[in-house]
């Protein structure tokens, strides 16, 4: 099947790894994403880190933030990364490297590779809520991504937590990832303290302190998410429903009463049968690379 290289963009770098078929990372490059972006120099960033990693490959895989046109592989725009607007991310990187490329949502991503490799592999289907910078989700049933139209599909962040609440880098207020993300618990802490944060280990850090104002602002956001996955859970019925990204670190702090609060408000028929839990660490650029892999096998 040969080897393919996964692409994760973030708000903060870019990741490219090269895997074999069972999912093993063979070698890996970062780069970190300037402040200040354009189309121009971020592509730039983005074929430098790939290129090492390309005469050994037969296919890539990328994945970002949306929202996102994956059918002519351009990111439209980004809430974490400002600056960039109808990137042609697939276009670009065919001409440089003349291989295949895959372009998806980085939460389908992370939703394919969790159905190829993770812990909950066996399960018929799953909802996969990636826990980082922002919150992404994405589902999977009989080992098909549902994507939506044009790669847009379980946009479950940017779904309804408090109507007129905080302004979400969307534009809209209120969303579950202003309450439950690396940045909205900067945001919530800076509103409540006037104190800036500069990420979410500072954050749990303060919480594991017993600080008053992180454990409120932790618990908030927790019963946000744990609402916005009971809606979901009502509308796709998943088998299991998987945690991961970089908060999934601190699951210790929040993910009983993650959990408990899921458990408690879904139809209790459905309690026997669900899975909840933290995924299997996979890196966002396994979940890239698992585009390639999946396309083989279709």
């Amino acid at each position: 099947m040969g080897l393919a290289i996964g692409v994760d963009i973030g708000g903060g770098s870019i990741r490219a790894s090269l895997f074999d078929e069972s999912g093993k990372e063979l070698k890996s490059l970062v780069s970190p994403t300037p402040e200040n972006l354009n189309n121009e120099s971020f592509l730039k960033i983005l074929k430098d880190t790939i290129r090492p990693l390309v005469p050994e490959a037969k296919g890539i895989g990328v994945g970002s933030p949306g929202p996102l046109n994956n059918e002519r592989g351009v990111l439209i725009a980004s809430a974490n990364m400002k600056g960039l607007e109808n990137l042609p991310i697939k276009e670009s990187l065919t001409k440089e490297f003349s291989l295949p490329v895959w372009y998806e949502n980085d939460a389908n991503c992370a939703a394919l590779g969790e159905a190829y490799f993770g812990f909950y592999k066996e399960a018929e289907s799953k909802l996969i809520l990636t826990l980082g910078t922002g919150v992404g989700g994405g589902f999977v049933d009989k080992g098909i991504l549902y994507s939506g139209y044009l790669g847009n599909g379980i946009e479950i962040g940017h779904t309804t937590a408090v109507i007129g609440g905080a302004l979400c880098g969307c534009g809209v207020k209120g969303c579950v990832e202003s309450y439950f993300s690396t940045r909205g618990f900067i945001n919530r802490y800076m509103e409540k303290t006037n104190i800036k944060l500069n990420s979410a280990e500072e954050f749990f850090q303060l919480v594991f302190k017993k600080d008053s104002v992180a454990e409120e602002i932790l618990h908030f956001g927790t019963l946000a998410l744990a609402h916005a996955v009971r809606n979901a859970i009502h509308l796709l019925n998943p088998e299991a429903v998987v945690f991961v990204g970089g908060i999934t670190k601190s699951y210790d702090l929040f993910g009983k009463t993650l959990e408990s609060e899921i458990r408690s408000t879904i139809f209790p028929v459905l309690n026997g049968r669900l899975k909840i839990g933290v995924g299997g660490s996979l890196s966002g650029t396994l979940g890239a690379a698992s585009l390639v892999f999946s396309k083989e096998k279709v």
